[in-house]
């Protein structure tokens, strides 16, 4: 085994395989991720990030980065390569009068949402408050506010990023406007994000709604929210929840969540209109919960669905229409889960983040009215074959009302096609100039790889 010594320039700490921190340090919220790299270097400050990257490459070493995270596709660890982890470095700094949060790359949105919303201000997140800003923002980001304020990259408005030769980049809609628009979607492609900047906006509180049904009404229940959802106005957000009840009853249970940033009576009135299911013989499993939220406290509210430490495998299709048959599809699954703590979401897109000028970020799929998630999550590792294959087999039964490509952030590794179907073939070749010019040799692979210009890439190898 190799032992590492002491990095020049570097801060932070060195855990290395025999360190009693070593196995705490590369686990990640997926259970089903158990690789072993030879290093793991946690970072305390830029200077420490520009001096694992360079010691890594120096190396010749396999490099995966780490944020604050969930990383369920496993790209923050690898197998005897080099990890190079952001999680302490968190800090999220806000300056209210210009509506601009700058977060560290190990910030949660939790983290993010308690500092801005001292302020009432807030920016688009994820529904799961344990969720990292960088892989987020970097994938996309859909949350509860962005069918009324964009996507979390929409609101990404400058950068500092650690490239492979040791440059340290600015960037901002006046510098390097090219590179802002390759992060913004373009994954962990092009370097390390070292600070995001995002646009602020003024949401102090969201009036928040739940109502559970029973799964034998699934039909019912999704036939209603889409008549609400087509026609709702981008201050509505909702998620159908189809899963097991928490209560331990083993009820399959549909339930609508349902966040709106207007705050006054209407505001209200639109949330029990969407919870309100009116179909013969429907009722809810207990009485509508519709009250007012501090903005950082909704963001919570979901927060006990996702503990880090099980099994998970994902999957996910973007709807073209949420036709009858594929209705019927996903009442079945919601039917049929493998285990008590896999659900399946599904999401009514549209609204601001799907009317963004075209070509001003790399996220490219805002035309699909509906996302379907499938979480798969389980305990035993007894059960895994069986819990993947019914993943699979659900994606397959949805593929038929599917678009092509996927929401990137929700799936593990599903090779080139996928990812080039996702950005589409205009958006993919103009993000394969910025990574060779950015990464010709792919040291930043561990992610939703974009693979350089052979030629370009091939003559950045070093000698």
């Amino acid at each position: 085994m190799t032992t590492y010594g002491p990095l020049s320039g570097f801060h932070g700490a060195l855990i290395q395989p025999g360190d009693p921190r070593y196995d705490g340090a590369r686990q990640v919220f997926n259970g089903m991720i158990d690789r072993h790299p030879a290093l793991i270097a946690r970072c305390a400050d830029t200077e420490d990030i520009s001096a694992a990257v360079r010691f890594a490459i120096d190396g010749g070493h396999l490099i995966a980065v780490r944020g604050g995270g969930h990383s369920v596709a496993g790209h923050a660890v690898c197998d005897g390569g080099v990890v190079i982890d952001l999680s302490q470095m968190s800090t999220v700094e806000v300056d209210p009068a210009r509506r601009i949060a700058r977060a560290q790359p190990g910030a949660t949105w939790h983290d993010v949402d308690l500092a801005t919303g001292r302020h009432g201000l807030a920016t688009p997140g994820g529904v799961i408050s344990t969720t990292g800003v960088a892989g987020f923002t970097l994938g996309g980001g859909v949350g509860w506010l962005s069918r009324c304020y964009g996507l979390a990259c929409d609101n990404l408005v400058g950068a500092t990023l650690a490239t492979d030769d040791d440059s340290i980049l600015q960037v901002s809609a006046d510098e390097n406007p090219e590179v802002l628009w390759g992060l913004r979607g373009g994954g962990g492609n092009f370097g390390v994000v070292t600070t995001f900047d995002y646009a602020l906006h003024e949401i102090p509180d969201v009036i928040g709604g739940i109502a559970a049904y029973a799964a034998t009404d699934a039909e019912s229940v999704i036939a209603h929210y889409q008549s609400v959802m087509d026609t709702a106005g981008d201050e509505l957000s909702s998620i159908l929840d189809l899963a097991t009840a928490a209560d331990g009853s083993g009820l399959q249970v549909v339930t609508v969540i349902a966040c709106c940033t207007r705050t006054d009576e209407s505001g209200a009135e639109q949330v029990r209109r969407l919870l309100t299911v009116t179909a013969p013989r429907v009722r809810a499993e207990a009485a509508p919960l519709v009250r007012r939220f501090r903005y950082p406290a909704w963001q919570r509210m979901l927060d006990h669905t996702a503990p880090a430490g099980r099994l998970n495998y994902w999957k996910t299709s973007f709807l073209t229409a949420l036709s009858h048959e594929a209705a019927a599809t996903i009442a079945d699954l919601a039917r049929s889960h493998p285990s008590a703590w896999s659900r399946v979401h599904l999401i009514r897109m549209g609204g601001n983040a799907s009317r963004r000028t075209p070509g001003a970020a790399a996220f490219s799929a805002r035309d699909h009215p509906y996302v379907v998630h499938l979480i798969t999550a389980w305990t035993d590792h007894a059960d895994t074959h069986r819990c993947v294959a019914w993943a699979k087999d659900a994606d397959d039964r949805l593929q038929p009302y599917a678009a092509a490509g996927a929401y990137l952030n929700f799936i593990g590794d599903e090779g080139q096609s996928q990812i080039r179907a996702s950005f589409g073939e205009e958006t993919h070749e103009r993000l394969v100039r910025l990574k060779t010019r950015l990464d010709p040799a792919n040291r930043f692979c561990l992610n939703q790889n974009i693979l350089p210009s052979a030629d370009l890439a091939l003559s950045a190898l070093p000698k």
